[in-house]
């Protein structure tokens, strides 16, 4: 990571964290909130120009820096989406990233602006994908019960109720689902950004268990230029030093925000379970004294729920599937229910797979996985004998497994007869060419049962056939021809 090294990015990253980026443009203190006070001076003023812009740091995100929805920014696109905002803060876009990035982990997220809001849209998030397997189809099962295309406020709280939200903390994550300042409602594509973190997290789990990670680009003498010009300034303003600059990781910046924060709301001295994370001692801003806290009802729900902020931002829907459940996912998507997959499976209707066989079918002719995974497989099936696998085992009771024998025996049945009514009306002219072939085996037959005369052996064609007169017809026209004479 080229651009954040150097001991002159890191001294000037400082000296902007302490004095501010010296712009002339100055952002009014209205538009600070409570917890911006943990943040350097110049993260401070983006955060004040982020929500004069677009009304809330959760909007920017989502309009103007994160426009791809997934759910992490890199340098070059946080970059170029600052300088698009038309501020000075596009010339000190570096030390800017810099004082974001404090762990040096390459991008951004929205735990590093405001992690109350990326903490609450994460959990709502993995609560509508592991309850129903999408976020369209939670909204659409969830929230547009009356399949009208919007979603209102009291709607939202309604319905939400179901996943465990007060009406306070459901009305603020309204507004933070919001793409659009003014609207009264949601639509579906209000929340298509968070079916994109999921995808995202999910690729980037998956990622994280096969790639291995030897060496990162980090500047090791960073937080020691940083951290000397951070004590020349405190020595020059007459403030107490700085502490030795840590990792705060974006899911433990905002313990101390929220310790605060409850505080205020609850009257007390309520306390988060996250232990506040000793942070940098930074001068404090004159005018901040009354900045309103930004989520209230959210955060107070954090501190009683005694949740880690950040606990949500890699869990999964599909963390609670095994590989025995992704099994019979996968069969029922493919084959639409299990009496099928298992007929697939095993079509010979001996009502048992031995390991071996599983592990071919598997393999080979359903494509699910390798040879080892499918042995692995096998084991973690459950089944009443380790070394076969029956169709009770899958989960199929015996009517559904006959009901689907007999449809499958009624289908046969049903082609059979398709067949033979094909073939119907052609029976005597089959009859007449297999007679006429076995005419031809087995040599000229000089009498023939219908009187016909006997085929030629050089002859092509067969003769057309007409109903033969009977044989005692024939006599009594004989007997006639005998009296004339």
């Amino acid at each position: 990571m080229w651009y954040i090294t150097g001991p002159k990015l890191a001294q000037r990253a400082a000296r902007h964290a302490w004095q501010g980026d010296g712009k002339e443009e100055k952002i009014s203190d209205a538009y600070a909130r409570a917890g911006d006070q943990r943040y350097p001076l110049d993260v401070q003023d983006f955060l004040k120009l982020l929500r004069r812009k677009c009304g809330s740091v959760v909007r920017a995100w989502r309009v103007a820096l994160d426009k791809d929805g997934g759910s992490e920014l890199e340098f070059c696109e946080f970059v170029s989406a600052v300088r698009q905002m038309g501020s000075g803060s596009g010339q000190n876009a570096r030390s800017l990233w810099f004082n974001l990035d404090v762990d040096q982990s390459g991008t951004l997220s929205l735990y590093d602006l405001d992690p109350i809001a990326a903490h609450a849209l994460d959990k709502f998030r993995y609560l509508c994908t592991s309850r129903y397997g999408s976020i369209n189809a939670a909204f659409e099962q969830l929230l547009d019960t009356s399949r009208s295309g919007v979603v209102t406020l009291e709607n939202f709280i309604e319905a939400v109720r179901d996943l465990g939200y007060e009406p306070a903390v459901a009305e603020e994550l309204f507004n933070w689902l919001r793409s659009r300042p003014g609207t009264l409602f949601l639509r579906k594509s209000d929340l298509h950004f968070l079916q994109k973190w999921e995808d995202a997290k999910r690729d980037k789990k998956e990622k994280a268990g096969t790639l291995h990670v030897g060496w990162i680009n980090r500047d090791p003498s960073a937080a020691v230029e940083y951290r000397k010009m951070a004590d020349k300034l405190a020595e020059k303003s007459g403030q107490q030093k700085m502490e030795q600059r840590v990792s705060e990781t974006p899911f433990t910046a905002t313990a101390l925000a929220i310790a605060k924060a409850t505080e205020k709301v609850q009257g007390n001295s309520a306390r988060s379970s996250v232990d506040p994370v000793q942070t940098q001692h930074r001068p404090e801003t004159p005018g901040k004294k009354g900045a309103r806290v930004e989520a209230p009802a959210t955060t107070a729900a954090i501190a009683s729920a005694q949740e880690t902020v950040g606990c949500y931002a890699m869990r999964l829907a599909s963390d609670n599937e095994n590989s025995t459940t992704k099994f019979l996912k996968y069969l029922l998507d493919r084959f639409g229910s299990l009496a099928a997959a298992w007929d697939a499976m095993e079509p010979g209707e001996v009502g048992e797979i031995r390991k071996s066989d599983f592990e071919f079918v598997v393999c080979f002719k359903l494509g699910y996985c390798r040879n080892t995974d499918a042995r692995r497989l096998f084991e973690a099936l459950p089944k009443k004998d380790s070394h076969r696998l029956t169709w009770r085992d899958l989960g199929l009771k015996p009517d559904e497994w006959l009901g689907f024998l007999t449809q499958k025996k009624w289908q046969k049945s049903l082609l059979m007869v398709e067949e033979m009514k094909k073939c119907d009306g052609d029976g005597a002219r089959l009859a007449l060419e297999r007679h006429y072939q076995r005419a031809k085996l087995h040599g000229h037959q000089l009498q023939l049962e219908f009187g016909e005369k006997p085929m030629l052996r050089n002859q092509a064609e067969l003769p057309k056939w007409c109903r033969p007169r009977s044989a005692q017809s024939h006599r009594q026209r004989a007997l006639g021809t005998a009296a004339a004479a």
